[in-house]
């Protein structure tokens, strides 16, 4: 009996979850239908880091310049970048 009453329960909890994240996961009808838009309707910007290396990938490119309004260096701009000897500094990566 025990196993079943496991069983059960297990299978309730998957349905209702499955159930919520459709609702949550849902599209309101304003929603907009790149994560650019959908940024601008709430009057926020999305972003991306990203690295210089990929910029000359253009369908990388692409995807950045329909989905984001903002991008930031990724790893070009950290402090090991920016200062590789002491005192001796470089922005040329970013």
């Amino acid at each position: 009996m025990r196993p079943l009453r496991t069983l059960l329960s297990t299978a309730t909890l998957a349905v209702a979850l499955t159930a919520g994240m459709a609702v949550a996961m849902a599209p309101t009808a304003s929603a907009g239908t790149t994560l650019k838009q959908a940024a601008a309707e709430k009057g926020r910007y999305y972003g991306a880091a990203v690295a210089t290396g990929k910029l000359s990938t253009s369908t990388y490119v692409n995807i950045l310049n329909r989905e984001f309004n903002s991008v930031v260096a990724e790893n070009e701009m950290k402090w090991d970048a920016t200062e590789p000897q002491q005192g001796r500094f470089s922005y040329s990566g970013g």
